[in-house]
């Protein structure tokens, strides 16, 4: 089986159990609690997303691409335009930002500091992801966590076996000769008792999958999620979360702003932000607002400073976003323009301070298991 084969039968079996009639919405549990981790992949622009519109510095660093229409949030910080969907989300307090996040001695590799934000070891290599981790801890089930993307996370690779994974891309369709063999075959009952219970488990999968997807176009229409690729995403994410995992895992790529930021980082923008407002929406719809919390994090910011391709490289510190039962606001100061750190930003907030306060106050255990040591708490939750 190769690896596309291998992502359509992973993405089958996850739609099975979506679609299944536990958990439909009058199934709901009200005291059971999903963490939604959202990974920017690619390194977000932190300073071009939540805006220090009023330090000269900014301006001076980034003298064509720095942002000139934001949203002001304070007296220091705004959105970027393209997320003024989420300024009634934190004026309602269900928004937390977290700013100048990062941890010590920051790597720029992408792969490096992804391994890092997903294991939460630092120092050394780790074969297991913090998620996984706080899984395993629990005795979580296969259904418990979900991820929605195409390249496993180590952030929920752990000592187990792996948890469910659903691809976007839904659909494989088998077309030509092979196409018609396949389906000549699974039309047909089989005689051996295996091969007749394969043939079910495929037509039963095909059946889920055409299900979902009818149940996200339905999704789309009622809570006004884009018909874009990321929004599509979203509204999978919002059709998942009636299933009630404990952890589920997105991933959005596209990030890496090296040349041509303007353009394209408000276009990411837009669809994150009109995203997480159809989220909030549909989650809203569904009485779950007390139990599902979602956190918005990149391996990395930028530099400060602009490139001379329109654009920023690699940096260190950026805002992580929290979106649920949080208490709302700016946390971790103002992003310190005027005393950079080998041209980067200096961290204020160890993202596992985070990692630690929703493990302690949000999934109720002792953080310092999965950890390994405490962090001091940053008071969103």
């Amino acid at each position: 089986m190769n690896r596309r084969d291998f992502l359509a039968l992973m993405s089958s079996t996850a739609a099975m159990a979506i679609v299944a009639p536990s958990c439909s919405s009058a199934a709901l549990s009200s005291d059971r609690k999903t963490l939604v981790v959202i990974e920017l992949a690619g390194g977000n622009d932190g300073l071009n997303t939540i805006v220090p519109y009023n330090d000269t510095n900014y301006r001076k660093l980034r003298p064509t691409i720095a942002i000139k229409d934001g949203i002001p949030i304070s007296n220091q910080a705004a959105f970027h335009p393209a997320l003024k969907e989420l300024k009634p989300i934190l004026d309602k307090g269900r928004l937390a930002i977290v700013q100048n996040v990062s941890y010590p001695n920051p790597n720029l590799s992408h792969f490096r500091s992804k391994e890092i934000w997903q294991s939460a070891h630092p120092q050394g290599s780790s074969d297991t992801g913090w998620l996984a981790r706080y899984l395993t801890d629990v005795k979580a089930k296969t259904a418990d966590a979900i991820f929605l993307g195409e390249e496993y996370p180590l952030a929920l690779t752990g000592d187990s076996d792996r948890y469910l994974q659903l691809s976007p891309n839904l659909a494989v369709q088998q077309r030509g000769k092979l196409g018609e063999a396949m389906r000549a075959v699974y039309n047909n009952p089989q005689g051996s008792e295996f091969a007749e219970q394969v043939r079910r488990s495929v037509l039963d999968s095909e059946e889920a999958v055409k299900q979902l997807t009818k149940d996200l176009n339905q999704r789309q229409a009622n809570h006004g999620y884009a018909k874009t690729g990321i929004g599509n995403q979203f509204a999978l994410l919002g059709r998942v979360l009636e299933s009630q995992p404990k952890v589920v895992y997105l991933t959005i790529g596209g990030w890496d702003t090296h040349a041509g930021q303007v353009r394209r980082h408000q276009q990411l923008l837009g669809d994150l932000g009109a995203g997480l407002a159809a989220l909030d929406r549909d989650i809203q719809a569904h009485n779950m607002q007390k139990n599902v919390l979602i956190m918005v994090q990149s391996e990395f910011g930028r530099r400060p400073a602009e490139n001379g391709n329109g654009g920023t490289d690699h940096g260190t510190a950026a805002p992580v976003l929290l979106l649920g039962n949080v208490r709302g606001g700016l946390y971790g100061g103002q992003p310190a323009l005027d005393s950079l750190v080998q041209g980067n930003l200096a961290m204020q907030v160890d993202f596992r301070s985070i990692y630690g306060e929703i493990l302690n106050q949000w999934e109720g255990i002792t953080a310092s298991k999965v950890l390994d040591r405490d962090f001091p708490k940053v008071g969103i939750l």
